[in-house]
């Protein structure tokens, strides 16, 4: 069966960047932890100052709060279900939520407990939110607010998940650039109550040098990377931090094809075009045999690297193996292969273990 391999090595120089990053630019830090959902991995952050996070659901909050997190940002736009799970949460914890709507404040008048909330703004991904150019609407939500004492406008919160999609680094840099400058107006314009800005994707934190205005950063990705961080710059292929080990199930000479237990129900489907082909995987040395190997080492980038090009639901082909590498692989052995987007795979596997050997769980399914 694959299993889903995370370097804690990694993951701690990972968070360390960002946390150095962060505090190089005087922002708070504030880590999304949708990316890797585990209580276990949760603590590594601890020991570079983290004390709020953020999440993407309240069962997410709820599941950190049980491991201990007291300071809780629910990053997606709240909605009536949201009412249950937030009498869940004990009254000494801080809850932070996001809104978009005027519409919503019929649910949140029913909210009993003190409640912050953040404005969800458009800088142009066109996800969610209120479109930056429309402060109107801001000041309608505002007002709304007013309604209920226990709700206390927060400032505004920012995803440019464009940057995503973006043409290059350049069009990173502008994507970030617009947005910095769309948050510091709305910034202006509600001076007077005091907003803070947050924002936060892994693209834009890992690489940009500015950012004049925001006061905490929310970025999830980075604690793992991946393919896709690795293709557009946000990190070196060596500090991806998790990996699928996937055994050889057959072996096809003539074609120099591999065949493995590794498919979208543990990849998932999503792709990058690397050198001129759709990849869902890439290999990395790691493991020589046919088990995992527990010692610390991780793994490191091949010299002549293979990729994952076609997926069913279970199975996994490697095509065009490189000679040397085909003849020294053998059924049954596990190849390493870095995933495209780490939150995905993560989410899928449901779980981890360390390069220690360690086996780390995550929240659990509903149900």
């Amino acid at each position: 069966m694959p299993v889903l391999l995370v370097d804690r090595i990694k993951c701690l120089g990972n968070i360390e960047k960002m946390a150095l990053m962060a505090k190089k630019h005087g922002l708070g830090f504030r880590p999304h932890f949708k990316t890797h959902q585990s209580a276990s991995i949760g603590q590594w952050y601890k020991d570079f100052g983290v004390s709020g996070i953020t999440v993407s659901s309240f069962r997410m909050a709820e599941y950190f709060a049980v491991a201990g997190w007291k300071d809780l940002l629910v990053a997606f736009p709240f909605s009536p279900p949201d009412l249950e799970y937030m009498v869940r949460l004990p009254a000494d914890h801080t809850v932070s939520i996001l809104v978009d709507s005027e519409e919503i404040f019929e649910v949140l008048q029913k909210i009993r407990r003190r409640v912050s909330f953040y404005i969800d703004v458009d800088t142009g991904y066109g996800r969610t939110g209120v479109r930056s150019d429309d402060p109107e609407q801001a000041e309608r939500i505002i007002r709304c607010s007013r309604k209920n004492r226990n709700l206390d406008f927060a400032g505004f919160y920012c995803h440019a998940g464009h940057s995503y999609k973006a043409a290059g680094a350049d069009g990173r840099r502008e994507i970030h650039r617009k947005a910095l400058s769309d948050l510091a107006i709305l910034k202006q314009q509600f001076s007077d109550l005091h907003p803070r800005v947050l924002y936060g994707d892994t693209p834009n934190c890992s690489t940009q040098e500015n950012f004049e205005g925001v006061d905490t950063i929310t970025p999830g990705n980075f604690v793992f990377y991946d393919l896709f961080q690795w293709s557009v710059g946000s990190c070196r292929e060596d500090e991806i931090a998790v990996a699928m080990a996937c055994p050889v199930v057959s072996r096809y000479p003539g074609e120099r094809k591999l065949l493995i237990h590794g498919g979208a129900v543990h990849f998932s489907k999503e792709e990058l075009r690397l050198e001129g082909q759709v990849v869902f995987g890439r290999g990395v040395e790691g493991c020589a045999g046919t088990g995992l190997l527990f010692s610390g080492a991780g793994w490191s980038p091949m010299k002549e690297p293979v990729s994952l090009t076609e997926i069913s639901q279970e199975h996994g082909i490697i095509r065009d193996c490189p000679p040397g590498f085909f003849d020294r692989v053998r059924i049954g052995d596990l190849l390493y292969l870095l995933p495209v987007h780490s939150c995905l795979t993560a989410n899928l596997m449901g779980g981890y273990v360390t390069t220690e050997g360690q086996q780390i769980g995550m929240m659990p399914r509903p149900g």
